[in-house]
């Protein structure tokens, strides 16, 4: 994934994952990008105006923004003179506390997440290094990298340890010191995770032992630890409760980096302003009636009541109708949401987005979006019945000054946007077909599975209008989503 991109990937079988990176450049305060997603559907599914609804849609959308922090070499972290370590970070702020007040809690807990965030980012992109390399086969270029990297990796692994006696100094409260054994155990697991991986690319050769024995080191330091993610009986349930735990060390260890999502409640408040001016529209017709029945007829006659009634009874319909109308075209100048970011943190605003949806024909798409589409398509495509396009657009504004005065080591901001397919699969055909064909010197009748494509084209554009375009094919069946292809447009 390049500095700024789109990944298409799918989450289970029935979710769509959009992965953007959106790189925060340090010379800028503010920095915007937008993405506009459009799905042409077959026209067989049935997403149409009957079956979709903005709200529907939202329903259905889930989006996650995060910070994508830098990768710090594990030589890096163990250096006094890394400012952006976060073991040196630590180890100033036990330098300067002299009393329970003096230590920021919330710092210290954000410096313990974030180590444990990059030391495991940190063994996934090494194993990834040394698994491709290895891949070419076991050269003893290899062999001695894989060793200076095991060596580093215990370096870190006693130095930070070393903290635990300085986090029973009576100016450390209790939550810290939990903090500090949770991180503990997430790098412990991470560690073992990546020893054993390398284990398996290492397979016959004598480093293997190294690993092993480094392998067997975390597990008895866990164990004189007495943190729960041990082993100690190999059945399920004891399976469970450490996958579990393993999950609650992940997501404690990476809330640190999520900003939450906070609905600004704007066009609420202009719903409202436009429902007040239909029903003073409303209002105005009403009047305007009753002084041209003053005007042209005795007061109380027949004539003039007629009038008044057909204006009253009019005037509650002009102002449901101007209210819907109003409400329908508000979107197109603000958006169908509106939501500002905040980082956990500092419980700050950092940002806003704005997103918006709609069923559009394939003329209201931008060029550039149609030639993607149209790469290689069906030549007879015109004849077909014509594909439902949904277009979603979100924009997000990002305040990058202020982020990367709190967190240097921020480079980029990441959002997922996960789509759930369930509304899709609705109008789909068995997922089982017989293909009846001449195989193998007779007739036979072949099971296969009977998959529609929906495609995906994505548009992202930066502040500096650097536009980006992809395409991909979703193979979906009623079971789900079966696989996601890149087309690349020649």
């Amino acid at each position: 994934m390049t500095d700024f991109g789109s990944l298409v990937r799918a989450h289970g079988k029935t979710q769509l994952e959009i992965k953007n990176r959106y790189p925060l450049p340090t010379e800028k305060n503010r920095v915007s990008y937008s993405i506009d997603a459009f799905m042409f559907t077959p026209a067989q599914l049935g997403i149409n105006d009957e079956r979709f609804s903005v709200d529907q849609f939202f329903s259905d959308v889930k989006s996650h923004t995060r910070f994508s922090i830098s990768y710090v070499p594990l030589a890096r972290l163990v250096d006094p003179g890394c400012s952006i370590s976060p073991l040196t970070r630590i180890r100033n702020y036990l330098d300067t506390a002299t009393f329970s007040a003096d230590m920021s809690e919330h710092r210290v807990l954000y410096e313990l997440r974030t180590l444990a965030n990059l030391f495991s980012a940190e063994m996934k992109a090494t194993y990834r290094l040394l698994s491709d390399i290895a891949s070419a086969g076991i050269s003893q270029h290899l062999v001695k990298k894989t060793e200076k990297f095991l060596d580093e990796a215990s370096v870190f692994l006693q130095q930070f340890r070393e903290f635990h006696s300085r986090f029973m100094e009576p100016s450390i409260n209790s939550r810290i010191r939990t903090a500090m054994r949770w991180s503990d155990e997430s790098i412990s697991l991470s560690a073992e995770k990546m020893l054993f991986y390398l284990h398996r690319v290492f397979d016959g050769h004598k480093i293997q032992s190294v690993i092993e024995n480094m392998m067997k080191a975390e597990n008895q330091h866990r164990r004189e630890m007495k943190y729960p993610s041990v082993l100690k009986n190999k059945n399920d349930s004891e399976i469970e409760r450490i996958l579990y735990r393993e999950s609650i060390l992940k997501k404690w260890a990476q809330t640190v980096l999520y900003m939450s999502s906070e609905e600004t409640g704007t066009n609420r408040k202009i719903g409202h302003i436009l429902a007040g001016v239909a029903a003073a529209a409303a209002m105005t017709f009403a009047i305007v009636a009753t002084f041209f029945a003053e005007r042209l007829f005795a007061s109380y006659s027949i004539p003039w009541a007629m009038i008044i009634v057909v204006s009253y009874m009019l005037k509650d319909r002009i102002k449901e109708i101007l209210r819907g109308i109003l409400l329908r075209i508000m979107p197109r100048f603000i958006s169908d949401r509106t939501e500002k970011l905040v980082d956990q943190i500092l419980q700050k605003n950092v940002g806003k987005t704005k997103s918006m949806v709609r069923l559009v024909q394939l003329k209201e798409t931008p060029r550039s979006v149609q030639a993607v589409r149209n790469a290689g398509a069906n030549p007879f495509q015109t004849i077909l019945p014509p594909e439902n396009i949904i277009h979603f657009r979100k924009d997000i504004t990002i305040k990058s000054g202020k982020l990367m005065k709190e967190h240097s080591r921020i480079e980029a901001v990441t959002e997922i946007i996960r789509v759930k397919m369930d509304r899709f699969l609705e109008e789909m055909d068995d997922a089982k077909k017989l293909l009846r064909t001449w195989k193998d010197g007779r007739i036979s009748a072949v099971k296969g599975k009977r998959v529609y494509h929906i495609n995906l084209v994505l548009r992202l554009v930066s502040s500096e209008d650097e536009e980006q375009l992809s395409r991909y094919r979703l193979v979906v069946n009623r079971q789900g989503i079966q696989r996601i292809e890149e087309v690349v447009s020649r």
